[in-house]
């Protein structure tokens, strides 16, 4: 059996992963420890991943889709990396009530 750890994104990393934390076992959404405002980034994919129907006929989601189609989630891993910015380059800013 493989051995489940709680997943830690790197610097300037959004990361999905099936992990374990405290005994639970899922998938974490993780932003680098720094933070630079990418929280609100692993939401988006959280509400990707958890909360979006996929197809209207069934009501599943990303997640549930998968399962359905026999994909096993615990060998599930996404991960993106920002983009080097520019020092001029103004930074991307999400509104709060399209995450909601």
């Amino acid at each position: 059996m493989k051995r489940l750890r709680t997943p830690k994104a790197k610097d300037g990393e959004l990361l999905v992963k099936y992990g374990k934390e405290y005994g639970d076992e899922d998938l974490f959404y993780c932003y680098p420890d720094n933070n630079c405002g990418m929280k609100q980034d692993s939401r988006l994919l959280s509400i990707a991943f958890e909360r979006t129907v996929i197809f209207q006929e069934d009501g599943r989601t990303l997640r549930q889709e998968l399962e359905a189609r026999g994909y096993d989630i615990t060998t599930l891993k996404f991960s993106v990396m920002k983009k080097a910015q520019a020092k001029n380059e103004p930074t991307a800013q999400i509104h709060p009530q399209a995450l909601a």
